[in-house]
């Protein structure tokens, strides 16, 4: 037990209090500290992620208040580098703390590739010292000072400097205390120059970094981070489509607002003027761990970007189902969008299985209203109680907001008998499947329509149109960007509604002999494409390197051979040209 430990300041690191505690007792000795404070001589004295915490909190003086799990949300780098981390992970990364050895923790982490604003020396801030030395009278380090990419005081916003204490310099087991030889006025600052714009950026910077020390937020899982982000940068307007980032326009815009920040860190950069893949990686689906401090530049990147509303404006979105206890509540969180015959229509799903659709007709900026499509699980059992209730067909589906019709027809899908009328005409699939042969050879009425007094339209006239129309529309589809695979669903797009084609291919067989020539396989479109994503990085001046237009393209390292094979071309053109 020890009869004495220093009183931690605010904002202190534990290798602050831990170093004082060495200075203070005046041991000759790091080791002879080391035993009186873990009961071990060899424990490393990390400066984020320290462990063996539970044989230091037990031998504190009593009455001390401190506990295992208040020194790690405290006095350690914890609450920061586990912000972004699943449950799992956190509680994984703690027991170690407390208990057991955190050599390799980073790596565990996921994050130890990250060397940008890599903390090799402690750090401190000028003004932080004197106000230091005037209460409580001794300096110390903070923790805010220490984190990756911090580079200028949160509080003060000046810059940070260099201290004569490195981490890699010293000694595994030796703890020093900021004092004025460690922490001289001559040492370099962290960031050269007056440039006030890029000082206020870093300090903001700065301060998101060290909200995620004091409140780090909700844990989330990794699925739930992408979810968010991709989310937030679809709202943010940089998209090809309703559902499509637009890639080049984010690196561009995340670059133009951070070029002089990522100067001071170069390792967050591809070459001169582009970001890391890691930005990329990050507003796709998380396949692994990303730095915090990475987190903190594509969360300051969005609150920073002009929030553009969907059509159906921006969520959430009340649920109208009438039998669910949250009615009229704002539960449905996001909105699936579709084209139909040039309007837009977005399908609401909330989480009890009620789905209600809306369409916007873009010429004349008129949104409809909902239309229901789907009742979930809370259907079925409200139409028994109702049936055994004996209530009315029509109060019925005034309670459930639908056509008697169609309650009619949900209660037959749902398998539930009642003493309403069918809609002649309609069968359920249980129903059709149980007719006889017979019942499906029954002579059907007689028309009354009359004869069409028009003429018969003339099939070859028509082929041959067919035929120029399909060319035209190949050629439109060819100068599409990004590329379009042409197929025979996207030639009738362009020109007529889906499956005019295919319903009179026995009498266009022009028309169809122009559609095989001209329809692209899968291997084709990605050979165009990969040819036109070549094209496009050598005007940009980026590398290219088989393996990036491998990942520009989306293709496996199975197609290398043929990317080896396109870039061999492109290479060969200027000097076959030339020749």
């Amino acid at each position: 037990m020890l009869a004495y430990f220093p009183q931690v300041y605010p904002g202190e690191l534990l290798y602050s209090v831990l170093a004082r505690y060495h200075r203070h007792m005046g041991a000759p000795s790091s080791i002879q500290s080391m035993e009186s404070l873990y009961g071990h001589r060899l424990v490393v004295a990390s400066v984020d992620l320290p462990g063996h915490l539970q044989s230091l909190v037990d031998r504190l003086p009593p009455g001390s208040g401190w506990t295992v799990d208040r020194v790690i949300e405290e006095l350690t780098l914890f609450p920061y580098y586990t912000a972004f981390q699943p449950p799992g992970v956190v509680n994984r990364v703690r027991a170690a703390m407390r208990n057991g050895v955190t050599n390799g923790m980073l790596l565990r982490l996921g994050i130890a590739a990250f060397r940008a604003g890599h903390v090799t020396q402690l750090r401190f801030c000028p003004a932080c010292l004197t106000e230091m030395e005037k209460c409580p009278g001794e300096p110390y380090w903070r923790r805010d000072h220490q984190l990756p990419g911090v580079l200028v005081c949160p509080t003060h916003g000046c810059p940070l400097k260099a201290s004569a204490v490195s981490l890699t310099g010293f000694g595994r087991h030796i703890y020093v205390a900021a004092t004025k030889r460690s922490c001289p006025n001559d040492s370099p600052d962290l960031v050269a120059g007056n440039d006030y714009l890029l000082l206020t950026k870093l300090e903001r910077l700065a301060g998101a970094s060290r909200a995620l020390l004091e409140k780090p937020g909700p844990i989330r899982t990794t699925q739930e981070w992408s979810k968010h982000y991709r989310g937030a940068l679809l709202r943010s307007g940089l998209t090809l489509s309703s559902g499509r980032l637009d890639q080049r326009r984010l690196e561009q815009a995340f670059f133009e607002n951070y070029a002089g920040v990522l100067r001071l860190l170069p390792e967050l950069t591809v070459g001169a003027f582009r970001p890391g893949p890691w930005l990329t990686a990050m507003s796709r689906k998380h396949r692994h761990a990303f730095h915090p401090f990475q987190h903190v530049l594509l969360q300051d990147f969005l609150d920073r970007q002009l929030r553009i509303d969907g059509p159906f404006g921006d969520g959430p979105w009340a649920c109208p189902n009438p039998l669910a206890p949250h009615r009229s509540r704002l539960t449905i969180s996001e909105v699936r969008i579709h084209r139909n015959h040039g309007h837009l229509v977005g399908v609401f799903a909330c989480k009890c299985g009620y789905i209600y659709t809306r369409s916007l007709f873009l010429e004349r900026q008129v949104l409809g209203p909902p239309r229901f499509q789907a009742y979930g699980p809370l259907l079925a059992p409200a139409l028994r109680e109702a049936v055994d209730s004996g209530i009315s067909l029509r109060s019925l589906a005034r309670r459930l907001e639908l056509d008697p019709k169609t309650v009619v027809k949900l209660a037959v899908e749902l398998g539930i008998g009642t003493r309403w009328k069918t809609p002649p005409g309609y069968c359920s699939a249980a129903s059709c499947v149980g007719r006889t042969t017979a019942s499906h050879r029954r002579v059907p009425p007689v028309s009354r329509r009359s004869a069409s007094p028009h003429f018969r339209r003339d099939w070859d006239v028509v082929d041959r149109e067919a035929g120029i129309k399909i060319l035209l529309a190949t050629l439109h589809l060819l100068t599409q960007e990004p590329p379009v695979r042409i197929t025979r669903s996207q030639i009738e797009r362009t020109t007529w509604n889906r499956g005019w084609l295919a319903k009179r291919a026995g009498k266009l067989p022009h028309a169809m002999g122009c559609l095989r020539d001209v329809v692209e396989s899968v291997d084709q479109f990605q050979e165009r494409r990969t040819r036109h994503i070549i094209r496009e990085m050598d005007r940009a001046g980026e590398p290219l390197a088989a393996w990036r237009v491998l990942r520009r393209a989306g293709l496996t390292s199975a197609r290398e051979h043929l990317v080896q094979t396109l870039l061999a071309e492109h290479f060969e053109t200027p000097r076959v040209a030339t020749a």
